[in-house]
């Protein structure tokens, strides 16, 4: 009898203290998944891209189109390839900043069947303004398509506008559009292709 009445206060204490355990664990578990979000690594697909590209000995035909004309057409070798795809490498990218001053946002696009990655500058001052990984998804392995990305700034006087789109596996280009602050603007399209492909284009 002793024992039990030692034991009835023990349990309900036991169910007291149980009852009132504290939840700021779960609470700090959940902080810290959205915190750690990963951001796709868009730098490397473009690195990764750029390797594949020094991997083989093929022709790398560079066209460049001012205000809808036609000004130059040619081979280029690899250095000036990379000299020219180092431009989608932005500081912009690197993780840290792109977590920081980037939100991202996606949707299933069912017109082409592609899942897109919308990444929007939180920053307004920042030069790159957006950037979108277009993804074809698959059971296997789910392959990036392309990326694109704008960046407006000013440089003196002039307004510039840049946009960059990167097609995995065949080619890349940038087109500018410089707005002098008087003066008509000027279009331009630099385009490099390494998929033999898209060189009539």
């Amino acid at each position: 009898m002793k024992l039990i009445n030692l034991l009835v206060p023990a349990l309900l204490l036991l169910a007291v203290a149980c009852k009132h355990k504290p939840k700021e664990p779960a609470v700090a578990t959940t902080q810290d998944s959205t915190e750690n979000k990963s951001y796709l690594p868009v730098a490397d697909f473009i690195r990764n891209d750029i390797t594949r590209v020094d991997s083989f000995a093929g022709g790398i035909m560079r066209k460049i189109t001012v205000d809808g004309k036609k000004k130059d057409s040619n081979f280029i070798q690899l250095p000036a390839f990379h000299q020219l795809a180092s431009q989608f490498i932005l500081p912009e990218l690197d993780s840290a900043s792109f977590h920081e001053h980037f939100k991202e946002s996606s949707l299933m696009d069912e017109t082409t069947e592609m899942i897109q990655f919308i990444y929007s500058g939180k920053v307004g001052e920042w030069p790159l303004r957006n950037v979108m990984v277009y993804i074809n998804p698959s059971l296997a392995n789910d392959q990036v398509n392309r990326v694109y990305m704008e960046k407006d700034f000013n440089s003196g006087d002039t307004t510039v506008q840049q946009r960059f789109t990167w097609k995995m596996g065949e080619y890349f280009y940038i087109t500018t559009v410089k707005q002098p602050k008087t003066g008509p603007a000027v279009t331009t399209i630099d385009k490099v292709i390494w998929d033999p492909e898209y060189f009539a284009e």
